[in-house]
């Protein structure tokens, strides 16, 4: 079985540890461009990367990661959510790990070489065409595979996705030079929206988050140097916007959709990664077990989708200490997804589970047994 992973960014490379990793009779091609930059703020993982590592590749994070610059994640602290800050924790004896995405390939890409010699290959070429037919996949012409993963990010053309009402659609990032001293990701509420901040050993990654038609850039700007004791300067800022979505397909024949090419709601609580680690998971049990047909796979990760979409609306739900035009629109937007049954049956679940520990995952569970206020007094 022939596989091409299109993208060497977190979701591709974690895309071909699993394939080569999972299964013996696999040969996987990662298809990027060396030159193509990324944002490189920093990057927050979930439980699942350290664990995909360690099971596909032997990769021991103490040993083989410390040229990204890891420190280990315990959980999420949430600052100006509700009355009392509190972190949102990760149940032991799992982990999760804060690295530097600029090295993320070239480290994991290190010990494929070593694990997998025969079996991986990578092919430093831009994407012209990419063509289809009942047995293969035909990339610029010339490069057959069986199956492809495109986790080349942001879509050009959005008609094959569905958006998404959530409250944030921009960013600012800034990177500090000095290590971070915490174990967690941070997250702040402020005015206008969130704030994360990710501690590496060497430096630390901040994001302002914020809706662009709620709040100016010079605005934005100007909240993240108060609240954060910043001094960026304008004119120079780094930035992405972004629009919440999810694919309305995202198995469509040979051609499989993952990262930023499936879904993108935002970055809170890292939940994009656990997303995308479901997604080579029903994509495994697709091609190679062939546990699903594609309607069936498709419509399985809509229901998983639903579930996060729901997490981020709980979040948002209950607003926040800051009483502002933004809090009043995300707490009312993010309300109204909640109103249907599947979000009932979740809140079913929570209360079965409530006083099994054992239960408990990284997840909208977990949120409403360590503190009730998250669910202030709503009611769906």
């Amino acid at each position: 079985m022939k596989i091409a992973v299109i993208g060497a960014g977190t979701v591709g490379v974690l895309s071909v540890c699993h394939f080569l990793g999972y299964n013996n009779n696999t040969e996987v091609t990662c298809i990027y461009n060396p030159n193509k930059k990324i944002l490189g703020i920093g990057e927050s993982s979930t439980v699942n990367m350290p664990k995909l590592l360690w099971e596909t590749i032997n990769f021991n994070t103490e040993f083989d990661g410390q040229d990204l610059q890891y420190t280990f994640k315990t959980g999420v602290k949430f600052q100006n959510w509700r009355q009392h800050d509190f972190v949102s924790p990760i149940i032991p004896p799992s982990y999760a790990i804060h690295f530097d995405n600029f090295k993320l390939a070239e480290v994991v890409f290190n010990k494929i070489k070593n694990v997998f010699p025969d079996r991986f290959k990578e092919l430093a070429i831009d994407i012209t065409s990419m063509k289809q037919n009942k047995h293969e996949v035909i990339i610029n012409d010339l490069y057959k595979f069986d199956y492809v993963i495109d986790c080349r990010g942001f879509p050009k053309d959005y008609s094959n996705y569905k958006f998404e009402n959530l409250p944030t659609n921009h960013a600012i990032v800034h990177t500090e030079n000095k290590p971070g001293d915490w174990n967690f990701t941070y997250h702040k509420a402020h005015q206008n929206g969130w704030m994360f901040g990710i501690p590496l050993k060497k430096r630390q990654g901040w994001g302002y988050l914020f809706n662009d038609e709620i709040t100016s850039k010079k605005e934005a700007v100007d909240n993240f140097n108060k609240v954060s004791g910043k001094n960026i300067n304008y004119e120079n800022i780094r930035e992405y916007t972004f629009k919440p979505f999810r694919a309305k397909k995202f198995i469509d024949g040979r051609i499989l959709l993952n990262g930023n090419s499936a879904l993108f709601y935002e970055p809170i609580d890292a939940i994009s990664g656990g997303f995308y680690d479901c997604l080579n998971r029903f994509f495994y049990d697709f091609i190679l077990e062939n546990k699903f047909d594609e309607d069936e796979v498709n419509k399985q990760i809509q229901i998983l989708a639903n579930r996060y979409l729901n997490f981020v609306s709980y979040i948002y739900c209950g607003g926040s200490t800051y009483n502002s035009k933004f809090w009043d629109f995300a707490s009312g937007i993010c309300t109204a997804n909640l109103n249907n049954d599947f979000w009932l049956e979740t809140i079913e679940s929570i209360k079965k589970n409530i006083d099994d520990a054992s239960n408990w995952p990284y997840s909208p569970e977990a949120w409403y047994i360590l503190d009730k206020n998250l669910y202030n007094g709503k009611t769906f």
